[in-house]
Protein backbone atom coordinates (compact mmCIF):
# COMPACT_ATOMS: atom_id res chain seq x y z
CA UNK A 1 0.00 0.00 0.00
CA UNK A 2 2.61 2.36 0.69
CA UNK A 3 4.63 2.10 -2.39
CA UNK A 4 1.31 2.57 -4.41
CA UNK A 5 0.66 5.99 -2.68
CA UNK A 6 4.47 6.76 -3.11
CA UNK A 7 3.96 5.79 -6.73
CA UNK A 8 0.86 7.89 -6.56
CA UNK A 9 2.51 11.41 -4.96
CA UNK A 10 5.37 11.23 -7.49
CA UNK A 11 2.85 11.10 -11.12
CA UNK A 12 1.08 13.94 -9.24
CA UNK A 13 4.27 15.82 -8.53
CA UNK A 14 5.77 15.88 -11.48
CA UNK A 15 2.77 17.73 -12.84
CA UNK A 16 3.86 20.86 -10.74
CA UNK A 17 7.46 21.11 -12.30
CA UNK A 18 6.77 20.57 -15.71
CA UNK A 19 7.59 24.04 -17.92
CA UNK A 20 3.82 24.36 -19.04
CA UNK A 21 2.77 24.65 -15.28
CA UNK A 22 5.19 26.85 -14.15
CA UNK A 23 5.23 29.13 -16.35
CA UNK A 24 1.38 29.41 -17.08
CA UNK A 25 1.68 30.42 -13.27
CA UNK A 26 4.10 32.56 -13.92
CA UNK A 27 1.73 34.15 -16.45
CA UNK A 28 -1.23 34.23 -14.65
CA UNK A 29 0.30 36.27 -12.09
CA UNK A 30 1.62 38.70 -14.44
CA UNK A 31 -1.89 38.47 -15.50
CA UNK A 32 -2.72 39.79 -12.20
CA UNK A 33 -0.28 42.57 -11.93
CA UNK A 34 -1.08 44.32 -15.43
CA UNK A 35 -5.02 44.32 -14.32
CA UNK A 36 -4.61 45.91 -10.99
CA UNK A 37 -1.74 48.33 -12.32
CA UNK A 38 -3.96 49.38 -15.00
CA UNK A 39 -7.07 49.74 -12.83
CA UNK A 40 -5.09 51.70 -10.22
CA UNK A 41 -3.52 54.14 -13.45
CA UNK A 42 -7.32 54.98 -14.20
CA UNK A 43 -9.32 55.00 -10.78
CA UNK A 44 -6.50 55.71 -8.46
CA UNK A 45 -7.41 52.47 -6.74
CA UNK A 46 -7.82 48.81 -8.06
CA UNK A 47 -11.74 47.29 -8.95
CA UNK A 48 -10.95 44.07 -8.26
CA UNK A 49 -7.92 43.73 -5.46
CA UNK A 50 -7.77 39.61 -5.56
CA UNK A 51 -5.89 38.11 -8.19
CA UNK A 52 -8.39 35.98 -9.24
CA UNK A 53 -6.50 35.28 -12.68
CA UNK A 54 -4.30 33.02 -10.37
CA UNK A 55 -7.20 31.45 -8.79
CA UNK A 56 -8.71 30.84 -12.14
CA UNK A 57 -5.62 29.14 -13.39
CA UNK A 58 -5.07 26.51 -10.83
CA UNK A 59 -9.09 25.73 -10.00
CA UNK A 60 -11.17 26.13 -12.90
CA UNK A 61 -9.54 23.08 -14.69
CA UNK A 62 -9.76 20.76 -12.03
CA UNK A 63 -13.38 18.59 -12.03
CA UNK A 64 -13.05 19.20 -16.13
CA UNK A 65 -9.67 17.51 -15.81
CA UNK A 66 -10.52 14.51 -13.65
CA UNK A 67 -13.60 13.52 -16.26
CA UNK A 68 -11.32 14.03 -19.27
CA UNK A 69 -8.55 11.84 -17.89
CA UNK A 70 -11.10 9.17 -16.84
CA UNK A 71 -12.32 9.13 -20.10
CA UNK A 72 -8.63 9.24 -21.77
CA UNK A 73 -7.82 6.02 -19.77
CA UNK A 74 -11.38 4.36 -20.74
CA UNK A 75 -10.86 4.45 -24.08
CA UNK A 76 -6.97 3.56 -23.57
CA UNK A 77 -5.73 6.30 -26.39
CA UNK A 78 -2.01 6.83 -25.60
CA UNK A 79 0.30 10.10 -26.70
CA UNK A 80 4.35 9.39 -26.85
CA UNK A 81 6.92 11.41 -24.86
CA UNK A 82 7.82 12.55 -27.91
CA UNK A 83 4.57 14.30 -28.79
CA UNK A 84 4.64 15.69 -24.89
CA UNK A 85 7.56 17.24 -25.55
CA UNK A 86 6.90 18.83 -28.89
CA UNK A 87 3.99 19.43 -27.37
CA UNK A 88 4.70 21.96 -24.48
CA UNK A 89 7.30 23.57 -26.74
CA UNK A 90 4.95 24.25 -29.10
CA UNK A 91 2.71 26.02 -26.62
CA UNK A 92 4.78 28.04 -25.15
CA UNK A 93 5.94 29.24 -28.34
CA UNK A 94 2.40 30.71 -29.27
CA UNK A 95 2.38 31.73 -25.88
CA UNK A 96 5.30 33.67 -25.98
CA UNK A 97 4.36 35.38 -29.25
CA UNK A 98 0.34 35.99 -29.10
CA UNK A 99 -0.56 35.44 -25.42
CA UNK A 100 -3.48 33.27 -24.66
CA UNK A 101 -5.71 34.30 -27.31
CA UNK A 102 -4.07 30.50 -29.58
CA UNK A 103 -3.84 28.63 -26.47
CA UNK A 104 -5.61 25.45 -26.78
CA UNK A 105 -5.42 22.24 -28.73
CA UNK A 106 -7.44 23.01 -31.47
CA UNK A 107 -4.40 25.41 -32.60
CA UNK A 108 -1.57 23.59 -30.50
CA UNK A 109 -2.26 20.28 -31.60
CA UNK A 110 -1.99 21.04 -35.00
CA UNK A 111 1.73 23.11 -34.52
CA UNK A 112 2.79 19.90 -32.35
CA UNK A 113 1.97 17.63 -34.82
CA UNK A 114 3.62 19.73 -37.89
CA UNK A 115 6.69 20.05 -35.97
CA UNK A 116 6.83 16.43 -35.09
CA UNK A 117 6.62 16.39 -38.66
CA UNK A 118 9.07 18.46 -39.33
CA UNK A 119 12.03 17.15 -36.67
CA UNK A 120 11.28 13.21 -37.91
CA UNK A 121 11.83 13.81 -41.83
CA UNK A 122 15.02 15.48 -40.81
CA UNK A 123 16.07 12.51 -38.50
CA UNK A 124 14.81 9.95 -41.04
CA UNK A 125 17.15 11.88 -44.14
CA UNK A 126 20.36 12.51 -42.34
CA UNK A 127 21.16 9.88 -40.56
CA UNK A 128 23.89 12.10 -38.10
CA UNK A 129 21.32 13.76 -36.85
CA UNK A 130 20.15 13.30 -33.49
CA UNK A 131 17.36 14.42 -31.67
CA UNK A 132 18.16 14.92 -27.82
CA UNK A 133 15.37 14.81 -25.29
CA UNK A 134 15.89 15.38 -21.80
CA UNK A 135 18.97 13.89 -21.94
CA UNK A 136 18.10 10.65 -24.22
CA UNK A 137 19.70 10.64 -27.95
CA UNK A 138 16.74 9.81 -30.37
CA UNK A 139 17.96 8.95 -34.03
CA UNK A 140 14.11 9.03 -34.84
CA UNK A 141 11.12 9.15 -33.83
CA UNK A 142 9.47 5.57 -34.07
CA UNK A 143 6.42 6.77 -32.69
CA UNK A 144 5.80 9.46 -34.95
CA UNK A 145 3.19 7.60 -37.50
CA UNK A 146 -0.90 8.27 -38.27
CA UNK A 147 -1.65 6.32 -35.17
CA UNK A 148 -0.34 9.02 -33.21
CA UNK A 149 -1.83 11.73 -35.01
CA UNK A 150 -5.43 9.97 -34.90
CA UNK A 151 -4.66 9.45 -31.11
CA UNK A 152 -4.18 13.67 -31.00
CA UNK A 153 -7.46 14.57 -32.71
CA UNK A 154 -9.23 12.24 -29.92
CA UNK A 155 -7.75 14.06 -27.24
CA UNK A 156 -8.23 17.43 -28.52
CA UNK A 157 -11.88 16.32 -28.69
CA UNK A 158 -11.58 15.35 -25.04
CA UNK A 159 -10.05 18.72 -23.87
CA UNK A 160 -12.48 20.36 -26.20
CA UNK A 161 -15.36 18.87 -24.80
CA UNK A 162 -14.40 19.91 -20.95
CA UNK A 163 -13.84 23.20 -22.76
CA UNK A 164 -16.91 23.72 -23.86
CA UNK A 165 -18.18 22.32 -20.64
CA UNK A 166 -16.00 24.95 -18.10
CA UNK A 167 -17.30 28.20 -20.10
CA UNK A 168 -20.88 27.01 -20.32
CA UNK A 169 -20.43 28.08 -16.68
CA UNK A 170 -17.97 30.61 -16.72
CA UNK A 171 -19.19 33.49 -14.36
CA UNK A 172 -18.23 36.84 -15.68
CA UNK A 173 -17.94 38.10 -12.18
CA UNK A 174 -14.84 40.12 -12.27
CA UNK A 175 -15.26 42.82 -15.85
CA UNK A 176 -12.46 45.13 -15.87
CA UNK A 177 -12.79 47.57 -18.48
CA UNK A 178 -10.35 49.45 -20.70
CA UNK A 179 -11.25 52.21 -22.76
CA UNK A 180 -10.94 53.08 -26.82
CA UNK A 181 -11.69 56.51 -28.69
CA UNK A 182 -14.21 56.40 -31.65
CA UNK A 183 -13.80 57.87 -34.91
CA UNK A 184 -15.71 60.83 -33.38
CA UNK A 185 -13.77 61.66 -30.94
CA UNK A 186 -15.73 59.60 -27.86
CA UNK A 187 -14.61 57.47 -25.24
CA UNK A 188 -15.94 53.94 -24.73
CA UNK A 189 -15.60 51.10 -22.63
CA UNK A 190 -14.93 47.53 -23.70
CA UNK A 191 -13.46 44.23 -22.31
CA UNK A 192 -11.01 41.70 -22.99
CA UNK A 193 -12.21 38.71 -22.06
CA UNK A 194 -9.27 36.01 -21.06
CA UNK A 195 -10.36 33.02 -19.47
CA UNK A 196 -6.59 30.87 -18.87
CA UNK A 197 -6.53 27.73 -17.35
CA UNK A 198 -4.81 24.50 -16.79
CA UNK A 199 -6.21 21.40 -17.27
CA UNK A 200 -4.58 18.27 -15.51
CA UNK A 201 -4.74 15.30 -17.89
CA UNK A 202 -3.37 11.92 -17.48
CA UNK A 203 -1.71 10.44 -20.23
CA UNK A 204 -0.87 6.78 -21.52
CA UNK A 205 2.42 7.08 -22.45
CA UNK A 206 4.09 3.85 -24.79
CA UNK A 207 7.39 2.89 -24.98
CA UNK A 208 10.25 3.22 -22.90
CA UNK A 209 11.95 6.47 -23.49
CA UNK A 210 10.97 8.43 -20.50
CA UNK A 211 11.76 5.46 -18.20
CA UNK A 212 15.52 5.35 -20.06
CA UNK A 213 15.84 9.07 -18.76
CA UNK A 214 13.88 8.83 -15.55
CA UNK A 215 14.52 4.23 -14.60
CA UNK A 216 12.91 5.35 -11.26
CA UNK A 217 9.60 6.20 -12.98
CA UNK A 218 6.69 3.74 -12.75
CA UNK A 219 5.47 1.36 -15.72
CA UNK A 220 3.11 -1.47 -16.86
CA UNK A 221 2.99 -3.95 -19.30
CA UNK A 222 0.52 -5.30 -22.01
CA UNK A 223 1.57 -7.88 -23.64
CA UNK A 224 4.96 -6.84 -25.53
CA UNK A 225 4.53 -3.23 -25.03
CA UNK A 226 5.42 -1.26 -21.46
CA UNK A 227 3.83 2.04 -20.59
CA UNK A 228 3.91 4.42 -18.27
CA UNK A 229 1.65 7.30 -17.51
CA UNK A 230 2.27 11.27 -16.40
CA UNK A 231 -0.02 14.29 -15.64
CA UNK A 232 0.47 16.60 -18.66
CA UNK A 233 -0.59 20.15 -18.22
CA UNK A 234 -2.60 21.28 -20.37
CA UNK A 235 -2.93 25.19 -21.02
CA UNK A 236 -6.16 26.48 -22.47
CA UNK A 237 -6.80 30.50 -23.16
CA UNK A 238 -9.28 32.63 -25.19
CA UNK A 239 -8.67 36.37 -25.54
CA UNK A 240 -11.69 37.66 -26.67
CA UNK A 241 -12.38 41.68 -27.17
CA UNK A 242 -15.72 42.68 -26.19
CA UNK A 243 -17.61 46.09 -26.99
CA UNK A 244 -20.73 45.87 -28.76
CA UNK A 245 -22.26 42.98 -26.23
CA UNK A 246 -22.90 41.72 -23.25
CA UNK A 247 -20.01 39.27 -22.27
CA UNK A 248 -21.62 36.75 -20.98
CA UNK A 249 -23.70 36.42 -24.67
CA UNK A 250 -20.36 36.93 -25.72
CA UNK A 251 -19.08 33.98 -24.47
CA UNK A 252 -22.25 31.69 -25.16
CA UNK A 253 -21.90 32.67 -29.04
CA UNK A 254 -18.31 31.86 -28.83
CA UNK A 255 -19.56 28.32 -26.84
CA UNK A 256 -22.07 27.46 -29.70
CA UNK A 257 -19.53 28.02 -32.07
CA UNK A 258 -17.22 25.84 -30.52
CA UNK A 259 -19.54 23.25 -30.63
CA UNK A 260 -19.94 23.32 -34.12
CA UNK A 261 -16.24 22.86 -34.49
CA UNK A 262 -16.87 19.74 -32.30
CA UNK A 263 -19.14 18.02 -34.23
CA UNK A 264 -17.04 18.97 -37.17
CA UNK A 265 -13.75 16.99 -34.86
CA UNK A 266 -16.14 13.78 -34.48
CA UNK A 267 -16.69 13.48 -38.15
CA UNK A 268 -13.26 14.01 -38.61
CA UNK A 269 -12.48 11.52 -36.08
CA UNK A 270 -14.83 8.74 -37.93
CA UNK A 271 -13.45 9.64 -41.20
CA UNK A 272 -9.42 8.46 -39.75
CA UNK A 273 -10.92 5.42 -38.35
CA UNK A 274 -11.42 4.31 -41.89
CA UNK A 275 -8.95 6.05 -43.38
CA UNK A 276 -6.07 7.59 -41.84
CA UNK A 277 -4.31 8.83 -44.72
CA UNK A 278 -7.17 12.03 -43.64
CA UNK A 279 -5.27 13.36 -40.34
CA UNK A 280 -3.14 15.51 -42.09
CA UNK A 281 -6.33 17.26 -43.10
CA UNK A 282 -8.17 16.74 -40.46
CA UNK A 283 -5.82 18.90 -38.49
CA UNK A 284 -5.80 21.50 -40.90
CA UNK A 285 -9.45 21.67 -40.71
CA UNK A 286 -9.40 22.36 -37.18
CA UNK A 287 -6.55 24.65 -37.45
CA UNK A 288 -8.92 26.70 -39.68
CA UNK A 289 -12.05 26.22 -37.80
CA UNK A 290 -10.39 27.46 -34.74
CA UNK A 291 -9.05 30.86 -37.08
CA UNK A 292 -12.73 30.98 -37.96
CA UNK A 293 -14.40 31.07 -34.58
CA UNK A 294 -11.93 34.08 -33.54
CA UNK A 295 -13.55 35.80 -36.92
CA UNK A 296 -16.90 35.11 -36.59
CA UNK A 297 -16.45 36.42 -33.03
CA UNK A 298 -14.65 39.50 -34.63
CA UNK A 299 -17.05 40.31 -36.96
CA UNK A 300 -19.90 39.89 -34.97
CA UNK A 301 -17.96 43.24 -32.61
CA UNK A 302 -17.23 45.18 -35.68
CA UNK A 303 -20.64 45.21 -37.16
CA UNK A 304 -22.64 46.00 -34.58
CA UNK A 305 -23.14 49.59 -32.53
CA UNK A 306 -20.72 50.27 -29.07
CA UNK A 307 -22.62 49.23 -26.25
CA UNK A 308 -20.25 50.66 -23.79
CA UNK A 309 -20.07 54.21 -24.23
CA UNK A 310 -21.77 57.89 -22.60
CA UNK A 311 -24.94 58.76 -23.49
CA UNK A 312 -27.72 61.55 -23.26
CA UNK A 313 -29.74 59.43 -20.77
CA UNK A 314 -27.60 59.12 -17.97
CA UNK A 315 -24.38 57.07 -17.01
CA UNK A 316 -23.49 54.42 -17.95
CA UNK A 317 -22.10 51.35 -15.96
CA UNK A 318 -18.94 49.36 -16.73
CA UNK A 319 -17.72 47.50 -13.40
CA UNK A 320 -19.20 46.62 -10.13
CA UNK A 321 -16.74 46.54 -7.31
CA UNK A 322 -17.72 43.98 -4.92
CA UNK A 323 -19.05 44.21 -1.31
CA UNK A 324 -20.41 47.58 -2.47
CA UNK A 325 -23.73 48.80 -2.18
CA UNK A 326 -23.55 48.85 -6.10
CA UNK A 327 -22.91 45.30 -5.65
CA UNK A 328 -26.03 44.70 -3.27
CA UNK A 329 -28.20 46.47 -5.44
CA UNK A 330 -27.39 43.97 -8.01
CA UNK A 331 -26.21 46.65 -10.90
CA UNK A 332 -24.87 44.95 -14.34
CA UNK A 333 -22.30 46.11 -16.65
CA UNK A 334 -24.50 47.60 -19.45
CA UNK A 335 -26.99 49.20 -17.18
CA UNK A 336 -27.36 52.89 -17.28
CA UNK A 337 -28.37 55.01 -13.91
CA UNK A 338 -30.83 57.47 -15.05
CA UNK A 339 -31.86 58.64 -11.69
CA UNK A 340 -30.31 59.46 -8.24
CA UNK A 341 -32.43 60.14 -5.47
CA UNK A 342 -34.63 61.45 -8.02
CA UNK A 343 -32.49 63.81 -9.49
CA UNK A 344 -31.52 63.31 -13.26
CA UNK A 345 -27.86 62.70 -13.99
CA UNK A 346 -25.30 62.24 -16.84
CA UNK A 347 -21.61 62.58 -15.30
CA UNK A 348 -19.92 61.13 -12.35
CA UNK A 349 -19.83 64.64 -10.77
CA UNK A 350 -24.24 64.83 -10.97
CA UNK A 351 -23.87 61.45 -9.64
CA UNK A 352 -22.18 62.48 -6.91
CA UNK A 353 -24.21 65.23 -5.82
CA UNK A 354 -27.59 63.32 -5.67
CA UNK A 355 -25.65 60.86 -3.68
CA UNK A 356 -25.13 63.45 -1.17
CA UNK A 357 -28.84 64.16 -0.96
CA UNK A 358 -29.44 61.22 1.65
CA UNK A 359 -26.88 60.32 3.91
CA UNK A 360 -28.36 56.97 4.82
CA UNK A 361 -30.19 55.76 1.64
CA UNK A 362 -29.89 55.76 -2.40
CA UNK A 363 -32.38 55.67 -4.61
CA UNK A 364 -31.83 54.63 -8.36
CA UNK A 365 -33.56 54.51 -11.40
CA UNK A 366 -32.21 52.11 -13.69
CA UNK A 367 -32.31 51.62 -17.43
CA UNK A 368 -31.37 47.74 -18.49
CA UNK A 369 -29.67 46.61 -21.07
CA UNK A 370 -32.64 45.15 -22.50
CA UNK A 371 -34.43 48.88 -22.59
CA UNK A 372 -36.70 48.03 -19.50
CA UNK A 373 -36.45 50.70 -16.24
CA UNK A 374 -36.37 49.19 -12.57
CA UNK A 375 -35.82 51.08 -9.20
CA UNK A 376 -32.88 50.01 -6.89
CA UNK A 377 -32.12 51.45 -3.25
CA UNK A 378 -30.27 50.35 -0.79
CA UNK A 379 -27.88 51.86 2.69
CA UNK A 380 -24.80 53.66 1.52
CA UNK A 381 -21.54 54.68 3.20
CA UNK A 382 -23.18 58.38 4.86
CA UNK A 383 -18.68 59.23 5.88
CA UNK A 384 -17.72 57.80 2.30
CA UNK A 385 -20.82 58.51 -0.90
CA UNK A 386 -17.87 57.92 -3.53
CA UNK A 387 -17.86 54.02 -2.17
CA UNK A 388 -20.92 53.08 -3.74
CA UNK A 389 -18.98 51.00 -6.11
CA UNK A 390 -20.09 51.83 -9.63
CA UNK A 391 -17.46 51.79 -11.99
CA UNK A 392 -17.68 54.41 -15.09
CA UNK A 393 -16.08 55.86 -17.90
CA UNK A 394 -13.63 58.37 -15.80
CA UNK A 395 -14.40 62.18 -16.39
CA UNK A 396 -10.38 62.95 -17.26
CA UNK A 397 -11.19 60.41 -20.52
CA UNK A 398 -14.83 62.58 -20.95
Amino acid sequence: MGEWIKTLLMIVGSFFIQPLFIVGVIWSIGMSLKRIRTERKIYRVAIFKEWFEVKDFLVMGLLPGVIASILLTVLGVPLTIEWIVFYQISTLILLVLFGTRYIHPIITFPVTALLLSVTNRILETNSSSNLNIMGYSVEQLNFFNNHLLVNGLVVMFLVLLVTIFSLSFYKMKHLSPDFLKTSRGKWVGSYFLKPFWVLPLLIIVPGNLFTAVFDWWPVFGIGNQTYTVLFLPILLGLQLKVQAQIPQQALKLVVKDLMILMGVLVVLIGINIVWSAFTWISYLIMFIGAIAVYLRHRNREHNWSFLYGSNDEGLKVLGIRPATPAAKMKLSVGDTIVTCNDVPIKTEDDFYQALKINSAYCHLKIKQIDGEYRLEQTAIYEDSPHEIGVVTIPEKLV
